[in-house]
C-alpha cells in the first residue's frame, strides 16, 4: 500500500483527529448518560483500561513490524480473512463518517442554517472530501496535523472560560448510579477511544518504526485527559447538564460561559474551527477506505473510486433522514461497533497471529 510517511506528532493527530470530532459532538454526554456524577472517576478508570490495552497491543505488533491489520489477517487467515477483515473495516469507516457528517450537519442546521437543506451541507463537506483525495495524502496529513492542535486547543479554551462556575458539589453524590455503572457496565466506556482503529493502520506509515510505542501512548493520554477535563467542565460548571439533548455539549458550555463578555457570537468562531476537524476526519476516512480498497483489488486510485466512496457516503446519510431516534442509532453503532471491532476483532485476530508467529519461530 502506498502510504505517506507520517512522523509522530502527524501521526498522533492522525489517531487523535476521530476523538475531536466525538467530543465536539457528542461523547461527553454519552458517558455522563451511562455513569452519571459519577462520570469523572469512570473516565480515570477506562483511560486506565485503554493504557493497559494500548501496552497489550504494542507488544503483540512488534512480531508484526511494518504490517498493519489487513496484512496480519491475511499471514493469520489467507485472503478470505483479508478479505472480510478489509470489508469490515469499510464498512465501518462508511457509517462512522455517514453518522458524524450527519449528526454535525444537524447542529449547523439548527444554530445557524435552518432554512437551508440539509444535503446542501452534507454535499459540501463531502465535495472537499473528494478534491482533498484527488490532490493527494500528503496534503491531507499535513492539513490534518495543523487542525487538530487548533481544534485541541479551542476546546481548552472554552473550559477555561467556565472555570468560575466550577463547583465540585455538584458531582456529589458520587457513587450514586452504584459501582457496577462505574467499574462493570462503565467499562463499556472504553468505546471513547475508537481513534485506535488507526492504531492498527500506522506501523507501516511510520518514518520511524521503533516510535509506534510514543505515538500510541501519547495518543491515549491527550484522548484521555482532554475527556476527563470535558467531563468534568461539564458536571462541575452545570447542574442541568444531564437534561442537555438537542445541542452539543461543548456548544452549550460556551453559550453559557464568559466568552461572550469579550467576543461577540464567539459560538461561531469554534463552529468554523470543528467544522474544519470534521472536513479533515473525512478526509482521513476516505483516504483510508481508498487505501484498504486498492489493498483488497489491487487496482490504481483511478479518480472514480474517490468519487464512488464520497457517493456512497452521501447517499446513506440522505437515506436516514426520515430514520426515527437517529441518534440512538448513530451512539449504538459508534459504541458496540468500536468495542466489537476495534476491542475485540481486531485484538483477537493480533493474539491469534502472535500465538502463530511464536510457534512457527
Amino acid at each position: 500500500m502506498n502510504y505517506s510517511k507520517l512522523g509522530n506528532f502527524e501521526a498522533i493527530c492522525l489517531i487523535v483527529v476521530v476523538f475531536v470530532n466525538h467530543i465536539v459532538l457528542n461523547l461527553p454526554q454519552m458517558i455522563l448518560n451511562s455513569t452519571g456524577s459519577a462520570s469523572i472517576l469512570n473516565t480515570i478508570y477506562i483511560l486506565l483500561i485503554v493504557i493497559i490495552f494500548a501496552i497489550l497491543i504494542l507488544k503483540l505488533l512488534k512480531k508484526f513490524i511494518g504490517l498493519d491489520i489487513i496484512d496480519i489477517s491475511e499471514y493469520l487467515g489467507g485472503k478470505p480473512l483479508k478479505i472480510l477483515i478489509g470489508i469490515l473495516c469499510i464498512i465501518y469507516l462508511i457509517f462512522e463518517t455517514v453518522f458524524l457528517t450527519r449528526m454535525f450537519s444537524q447542529n449547523l442546521l439548527l444554530v445557524y442554517f435552518p432554512n437551508y437543506p440539509i444535503s446542501f451541507i452534507i454535499f459540501l463537506f463531502l465535495f472537499i472530501g473528494v478534491v482533498a483525495n484527488i490532490i493527494g495524502k500528503k496534503s491531507i496529513i499535513k492539513t490534518n496535523a495543523i487542525i487538530v492542535p487548533i481544534a485541541l486547543f479551542s476546546i481548552l479554551f472554552t473550559f477555561i472560560f467556565v472555570a468560575d462556575m466550577l463547583r465540585i458539589e455538584r458531582s456529589l453524590p458520587i457513587f450514586n448510579n452504584g459501582l457496577d455503572k462505574i467499574f462493570l457496565s462503565g467499562a463499556s466506556n472504553i468505546f471513547a477511544f475508537n481513534g485506535l482503529f488507526f492504531l492498527f493502520f500506522i506501523s507501516p506509515m511510520l518514518n520511524k518504526k521503533e516510535d509506534m510505542s510514543k505515538v500510541t501512548l501519547w495518543s491515549v493520554l491527550i484522548c484521555g485527559i482532554f475527556l476527563i477535563l470535558s467531563i468534568a467542565t461539564l458536571i462541575f460548571a452545570f447542574s442541568d447538564i444531564y437534561s442537555v439533548s438537542r445541542l452539543a455539549p461543548i456548544y452549550f458550555i460556551i453559550i453559557n460561559s464568559r466568552l461572550s463578555a469579550f467576543l461577540e457570537r464567539p459560538e461561531a468562531i469554534f463552529i468554523f474551527i470543528w467544522t474544519l476537524a470534521l472536513m479533515s476526519f473525512i478526509n482521513i476516512a476516505v483516504m483510508f477506505i481508498l487505501n484498504i480498497f486498492k489493498k483488497l483489488t489491487n487496482v490504481k486510485e483511478p479518480k472514480y473510486l474517490v468519487i464512488s466512496a464520497c457517493t456512497i457516503i452521501f447517499v446513506l446519510a440522505m437515506a436516514l433522514n426520515g430514520l426515527f431516534n437517529f441518534e440512538s442509532i448513530a451512539n449504538a453503532f459508534y459504541k458496540y461497533g468500536s468495542l466489537i471491532l476495534i476491542f475485540g476483532i481486531f485484538t483477537l485476530i493480533l493474539i491469534l497471529a502472535y500465538i502463530k508467529k511464536r510457534r512457527s519461530s
